[in-house]
């Protein structure tokens, strides 16, 4: 299992925006089991058949979290969606054919929330619960909730869904 914190804190050091090729050449140095898995979250989003159509778009905020209570994975923000690599954090990181690519285009994202917790200063870069509720293939709206999320990216987030929903507009 992987620390959200050293992750985050460490994300949060990379200078932003750099393109996704920029971001995923990056020297990484940290702790083993964080390092694994930040690899091999980068390794599966190069391999990945439409990785050619995003290497050279630019990664605005990148982060950790728990996109479902089974699943842990990299997020990055990019002007138009957000993009989760995932693995199960039930098994082993390195197990290649359980990483996912999951996107959410911001046109499909009805509405954004945040909850904080608060009076934790140690796990600031982890105490955030993200909700996002998109319309489903069907038309049908759906909560996604993304745990353990960086709450210092909320506002990037925020900031990016209104500039979509504004430009919809016109």
């Amino acid at each position: 299992m992987i620390s959200y914190q050293l992750v985050n804190e460490y994300l949060d050091k990379i200078e932003l925006p750099q393109s996704i090729e920029q971001v995923l050449s990056h020297q990484y140095t940290m702790a083993d089991t964080e390092l694994e898995f930040i690899n091999n979250a980068n390794d599966c989003l190069r391999k990945y058949e439409s990785y050619k159509d995003y290497r050279l778009k630019d990664v605005h905020c990148m982060g950790s979290c728990l996109t479902n209570l089974t699943r842990v994975g990299l997020y990055f923000l990019l002007k138009n969606e957000l993009i989760f690599v995932s693995t199960s954090n039930l098994k082993d990181s390195s197990m290649e054919d359980d990483w996912k690519i999951t996107h959410y285009p911001f046109r499909e994202i009805q509405e954004l929330d945040m909850e904080l917790m608060e009076g934790n200063e140690e796990s600031k870069y982890n105490s955030g619960v993200l909700y996002m509720k998109l319309l489903n293939e069907k038309g049908s709206a759906r909560t996604h909730v993304l745990r353990n999320f960086n709450p210092n990216h909320f506002q990037c987030f925020k900031e990016f869904h209104r500039d979509i929903i504004s430009m919809d507009r016109l």
